[in-house]
């Protein structure tokens, strides 16, 4: 199994783990009493965001783009180059915004942000790993 392969399979896992979490956590004050659903829910989207990073920079490696200089870039090269929608991008902002809460901030997460995501962005998750599979597919 190739790499993006490994990468795609951790994103559908991670998702299908996040939905796990909403269905099991139909109010957001359910969410917040349960501290296994907030740490599971911030481990997956934190995996989940940055894979999609991943395959993006393999993706940058392969066709041999510039280097890029963060997570951000990765997708704007990927742009610039044609094989990334424009349209994509806030979304993108959005996710590295995310990723960078979880890493860096664990004290001041908030959980109304985390359990918005599963109720609305998990869908564009999967759209957006939908998008780099046919890229990485077509190559």
């Amino acid at each position: 199994m190739n790499s993006y392969c490994r990468k795609l399979e951790l994103i559908d896992d991670c998702v299908r783990r996040l939905f796990e979490i909403l269905q099991e956590n139909p109010t957001l004050e359910t969410y917040r009493n349960s501290w296994k659903d907030k740490d599971s829910a911030e481990r997956n989207l934190q995996k989940t965001i940055e894979a999609l990073i991943d395959i993006g920079k393999m993706l940058v490696s392969e066709k041999q783009l510039r280097e890029p200089a963060n997570n951000r870039e990765v997708f704007l090269i990927l742009e610039e180059n044609n094989l990334f929608p424009p349209e994509f991008m806030a979304l993108i902002d959005r996710m590295i915004g995310m990723r960078n809460i979880i890493v860096h901030s664990y004290d001041r997460i908030d959980d109304a942000v985390v359990y918005a995501v599963l109720r609305t962005n998990l869908d564009d998750i999967r759209m957006v790993r939908g998008y780099l599979e046919k890229i990485t597919i077509s190559g």
